[in-house]
């Protein structure tokens, strides 16, 4: 389903995540940090999808947005819980045990 460099990529976006979460938390606490994480973690998912269709020269096609934003909640979803509650839901989902 996921290749390993894949996994690798998920794991430094949501390294990221939680480290901006906790600095933006410290800065702004009137902001919900669930809030804080899922719009970060959006927003770092699209860019990153944004740098990899310029530097690899690929024509953007609006998949690949819609996409990532999905993607970017799976991040925040792991950065809030943890990838092991993650991994439980996407087994569910794609029916392994």
């Amino acid at each position: 389903m996921f290749s390993t460099e894949d996994i690798k990529k998920l794991a430094v976006l949501i390294i990221l995540t939680s480290s901006l979460t906790e600095l933006f938390k410290s800065m702004i606490p009137k902001i919900p940090p669930q809030i804080t994480a899922t719009v970060l973690a959006v927003i770092l998912t699209v860019g990153t999808v944004c740098a990899y269709l310029t530097i690899f020269e690929i024509s953007p096609e609006w998949y690949y947005f819609a996409g990532a934003i999905v993607a970017g909640f799976m991040v925040s979803y792991s950065a809030q819980f943890g990838y092991d509650k993650l991994k439980e839901i996407l087994n569910l989902i794609g029916g392994k045990k």
